[in-house]
């Protein structure tokens, strides 16, 4: 190997950031010492493996090779999750900023740099996703909400076309009620899942739930 090569991989090897550089198959043909202590594992195994078995399956990192590897020129993707088998919990999720560029000495090879976020990112991104889940369950119970008032109504008038319809008629305005009656039970069913009170815990017997 040149001076010149000798000291380009020196320079990665000297990056904190993990780099990856893979074959137009996505074949892993280098990572410096950042990518090893990142993934838990050393170039001799990593190297036996492709990026897709790295990385989980439809990761936008993929895509990012892909679209790199097409269009020869250097692309980024922020606050990209990064899931690997090799990373066991998952709790131990990365959150990483990714840079990817083309090869231009080795056709179709693409290099690949994350920056990991801090920890103040992925907290900011966990409040991001429980703020979207409340939203979701704010709007369960509004529009069960809204749903239930005009039912109301519907079911008095129902009761009082009860009581002054013909025979023949009754049958009409009690499956209008009862049909109230069902959408209002479906309605209390939706609004279960706005309610934020803690969840009460008791004993059960196992045989009245099968």
């Amino acid at each position: 190997m040149s001076d010149t090569g000798t000291m380009s991989v020196s320079v990665l090897q000297a990056l904190p950031q993990p780099v990856i550089v893979c074959t137009d198959d996505r074949t892993i043909k280098f990572v410096n010492y950042a990518a090893e202590a990142f993934f838990g594992a050393s170039l001799s195994v990593l190297s036996r493996q492709k990026l897709d078995d790295l990385i989980a399956f439809g990761s936008p990192i993929l895509g990012l090779v892909a679209a790199v590897a097409e269009r020869k020129a250097p692309m980024t993707e922020y606050r990209v999750r990064v899931d690997s088998s090799r990373f066991g919990d998952a709790a131990n999720e990365r959150i990483v900023d990714a840079f990817a560029s083309p090869l231009a000495e080795f056709e179709g090879s693409v290099a690949l740099l994350f920056q990991e976020r801090t920890m103040a990112d992925k907290i900011d991104r966990q409040l991001v996703s429980r703020g979207a889940a409340r939203s979701v369950t704010g709007l369960a119970s509004m529009l069960a909400h809204e749903i239930k008032n005009p039912l109301s109504g519907i079911r008095g008038a129902a009761q009082l076309l009860e009581q002054s319809v013909t025979a023949e008629e009754l049958p009409l305005a009690r499956l209008v009620r009862e049909e109230v009656d069902r959408i209002v039970d479906l309605m209390d069913k939706v609004e279960v899942f706005g309610d934020d009170r803690p969840i009460e815990r008791e004993p059960i017997n196992i045989h009245v739930i099968l």
